[in-house]
């Protein structure tokens, strides 16, 4: 009786029009974090990606895009990842060299012929395999290494246009032991300075240069304070968007292909946007009384690259990706 009863309410209910509710789905939330300001280009392309996500997933993932260090400084991001506290963060791989040391290369000065080939390195065998041993050794996994960040060039506060101006030249460099070194071995003054600290150090005088790609150096308005951009293209990082291995791990197969998806439909974009901030950047530099010079970038490079084998044996570079990248020299 008590069947017949109920089975007649819910026939009175669905007669009536009245939906009976179903159990919400879950949202997964992923906080991104980024040393970058709003208006960098990676920051801009994260959201992309975020909101791509969204789509993909009908709003089963939602990335939150936190810029300028709004989750800690780089190392900090990369300690969460590692922890599981930190769900992902978009920076360059170079950062990596701090869980995996051969992930510093890329902070090794004209170890790339230029943009594109630094690009194909990060997508080879050899860095798929350092990526690999990172996600086996310290719970990081990279998604993505092909981001373009730029070719970094010196802004200073007097002219740097020969190999020479760089002796005894105080510049700020990260503080990780390939940009030291670096620095070291061409005779300048290598000052390692945490990035929140370098435009006062350079507005100051505790340094006289720095380096950056010139989109990054324009947006963050260094060129009001040092007036020389000296365009060496000295080196060519990738941006790495990274996720915590527990992370990934949780998501379904669906929600992981949704986020590699919409990866690869922003990169093209990505890297082309980069391409144009940074002419435009130079442009702009340049109508407000920035002195840009141009190098011998061939000699550049093979002054640096004499130093190669010395950086190799104090950082402990892996001899295989050693040899692999010298094979692409030219």
């Amino acid at each position: 009786m008590t069947y017949q009863k109920n089975l007649g309410a819910f026939a009175l209910i669905a007669a009536s029009g009245l939906a009976v509710a179903s159990p919400a789905l879950s949202e997964t939330v992923l906080k991104v974090g980024l040393i970058d300001p709003p208006a960098h280009i990676d920051v801009v392309a994260t959201q992309r990606v975020a909101d791509r996500v969204a789509e993909l997933t009908d709003g089963e993932v939602k990335m939150e895009v936190y810029p300028a260090a709004q989750l800690g400084f780089a190392n900090d991001m990369l300690s969460g990842l590692k922890l599981g506290t930190v769900e992902m963060f978009v920076g360059a791989t170079t950062w990596l060299g701090t869980f995996e040391t051969d992930f510093w290369i890329s902070g090794t000065l004209y170890v790339f012929n230029d943009q594109e080939q630094a690009r194909a390195m990060h997508q080879s065998d050899a860095f798929k395999g350092m990526a690999e041993d990172l996600v086996a050794n310290h719970g990081i996994r990279v998604l993505a290494q092909n981001w373009d960040r730029g070719p970094r060039n010196f802004i200073a506060t007097r002219e740097v246009a020969t190999i020479e101006d760089l002796e005894g030249l105080k510049i700020r460099v990260p503080p990780q032991e390939s940009w030291i070194e670096n620095f070291k071995l061409a005779g300048a003054a290598a000052t390692p300075m945490p990035l929140s600290e370098t435009f006062t150090g350079l507005q100051q005088g505790i340094v006289e240069s720095t380096e950056q790609a010139s989109n990054w150096l324009y947006g963050n308005k260094y060129h009001t304070i040092a007036n020389h951009l000296t365009r060496t293209n000295h080196n060519y990082e990738e941006t790495g968007v990274m996720i915590s291995e527990t992370v990934y791990q949780s998501l379904t197969e669906d929600q992981r292909a949704a986020i590699a998806q919409a990866l690869d439909e922003v990169t093209d974009w990505h890297n082309e946007q980069v391409a144009a901030q940074i002419a435009e950047a130079e442009e702009k530099m340049a109508a407000e009384g920035v002195a840009i010079a141009d190098v011998d970038v061939d000699a550049w490079k093979e002054h640096f690259r004499s130093n190669f084998d010395t950086i190799v044996e104090i950082v402990g570079y892996s001899p295989e990706l050693v040899e692999s990248l010298k094979a692409e020299w030219k």
